[in-house]
C-alpha cells in the first residue's frame, strides 16, 4: 500500500497537471513553495504528462506586421510578437516581417533600406534565433514556411528539435522551391522548375500544412500551389468559382479531419470550405459551414466589410479584422474575444506551444537539470 506522502504527491501532481498551459507563471510560483513541490514539477515525466493531459498546444501569443506599405519593399516594417499569456513578453523587431509560425517557431524576413535581406527562425520560448542566407536574389514573388522535422514528433513541444524551411519562388523561368535543414545548416539545390507556367504571383500570407503537403495561396485567388515537402513536387489546385471572385481575403487552413480548407467572408457570413476526398484531378470543394457574424461580433463592428485575418491550427480559432479591431472566434464554442492590436495590422500569425518554465526553475534549485526560461516567467 502506498504511503501517505506518496499519495499526497500523486494528488498534488494531479492538481499541477490541471493548471492552464497559458499560466506557466503559476507553475513557477508552485515550484518555489517547497522542495517537495519543486521535485514534482521538475520530474522528467511531468512535462510529458502535462502535454498529454492538455493534448493540444495553447495559443501563447501571436505575431503581426505593423506597416503601411506593400509586401515586397518594407525596410520600415516592424514584426511584433504580442503575448496572450503571462510567461512571455512583447517583442518588436525593426525592419522585419513575419512570414509564418508553426511548431513553436516564427519565420521572419529582415530587410535593410539598401535591399539586403535574410530569413531567420526565432523561438520565443527558447530565445533561440537561426539566421538563414537569402536563397533567391531576384524572385518575381515568393513565400516560405517553417516546420519541425524531428522523427516521430507529436509537435506538442518542438523546442530544440530540428526544423526545415520550405521556400517557394516564381520567376520568368517557372516556379522553384528550396529546402533549408537546420541539421545540415544549408539550403538544398533548386527543384526542377514547375512545368505549368503561370503569370500569377505568390502572396506573403500564411500557408497551410496538411499531412506531408504545404499549400500557398496565389494572388488572383483562383489557384493554390500544392508542394510535397518530401518529394518537392508541385501542383496547382483551383479554388471554387464562388470564392475566386470574392473581394475578401482567403485564409488557408487544415480542417479537423485533416483536409485542406479555407475561410473567407461573404457579406456578413464567415464561410468555411473544405476540399472533398478524391484524387487531385477530380477533387472538388464544398462549403461546410456559414457563420453569421452579426450574431457574434459587437454592434457596429460590421460597418465596414470584415476580413478573415488568420487561423490557429489544431485549436480552431479564426481571427477577424473589423473596423472595431481584431477578434478571435472559437469555432467550437462560438466564444469571441477582442485582441490587442494596432492600426495597420491585417494578418494574425498565432503562436501555439507548451511552455513550462517552472521545470527550469525547479531543476535549478534542486540540482536536477539545467535552468531554462525562468527569468521571463518570473518577471512577466
Amino acid at each position: 500500500m502506498a504511503s501517505a506522502p506518496a499519495l499526497l504527491d500523486d494528488l498534488t501532481e494531479e492538481i499541477f497537471l490541471r493548471i492552464h498551459p497559458a499560466d506557466a507563471a503559476t507553475l513557477v510560483r508552485a515550484a518555489l513553495v517547497c522542495r517537495r513541490w519543486c521535485r514534482l514539477i521538475a520530474a522528467p515525466g511531468f512535462r510529458r504528462r502535462f502535454r498529454e493531459f492538455h493534448r493540444a498546444p495553447h495559443m501563447l501569443g501571436f505575431s503581426c506586421n505593423i506597416d503601411s506599405g506593400s509586401f515586397y519593399s518594407l525596410p520600415s516594417t516592424v514584426a511584433r510578437f504580442v503575448r496572450t499569456c503571462s510567461c512571455l513578453k512583447r517583442v518588436d523587431m525593426e525592419s522585419s516581417r513575419v512570414i509564418d509560425t508553426r511548431h513553436g517557431r516564427v519565420l521572419l524576413v529582415w530587410e535593410s533600406d539598401r535591399g539586403n535581406k535574410y530569413l531567420f527562425v526565432w523561438d520565443p520560448i527558447g530565445k533561440e534565433e537561426h539566421k538563414l542566407p537569402w536563397i533567391f536574389w531576384y524572385p518575381d514573388s515568393w513565400n516560405a514556411a517553417v516546420f519541425c522535422t524531428a522523427a516521430g514528433c507529436d509537435h506538442l513541444d518542438c523546442h530544440g528539435k530540428p526544423f526545415a524551411v520550405f521556400f517557394v519562388a516564381t520567376s520568368h523561368t517557372g516556379i522553384f522551391n528550396f529546402v533549408y535543414s537546420s541539421e545540415t545548416g544549408s539550403w538544398s539545390d533548386a527543384s526542377d522548375p514547375f512545368a505549368q507556367q503561370t503569370d500569377d504571383a505568390l502572396v506573403l500570407e500564411p500557408s497551410a500544412l496538411v499531412g506531408n503537403e504545404l499549400y500557398f495561396l496565389l494572388q488572383t485567388k483562383t489557384q493554390i500551389l500544392k508542394c510535397n515537402i518530401s518529394t518537392r513536387e508541385m501542383h496547382m489546385i483551383h479554388l471554387p468559382p464562388s470564392a475566386c471572385f470574392s473581394e475578401r481575403r482567403i485564409v488557408l487552413m487544415a480542417t479537423d479531419d485533416r483536409r485542406l480548407g479555407f475561410a473567407t467572408v461573404s457579406g456578413s457570413n464567415l464561410c468555411l470550405w473544405s476540399r472533398e476526398v478524391a484524387s487531385d484531378k477530380d477533387a472538388g470543394w464544398a462549403q461546410k459551414r456559414a457563420i453569421d457574424l452579426k450574431t457574434l461580433l459587437p454592434d457596429g463592428a460590421l460597418v465596414m466589410p470584415p476580413d478573415v485575418a488568420g487561423f490557429a491550427e489544431g485549436i480552431g480559432f479564426i481571427f477577424m479584422e473589423t473596423n472595431y479591431g481584431h477578434f478571435r472566434i472559437d469555432l467550437k464554442s462560438s466564444y469571441v474575444k477582442k485582441l490587442r492590436t494596432v492600426n495597420g495590422v491585417s494578418i494574425i500569425f498565432p503562436y501555439m506551444s507548451f511552455h513550462t518554465p517552472a521545470l527550469g526553475a525547479a531543476a535549478a534549485s534542486t540540482g536536477e537539470g539545467p535552468s531554462t526560461c525562468f527569468s521571463s516567467a518570473a518577471n512577466a
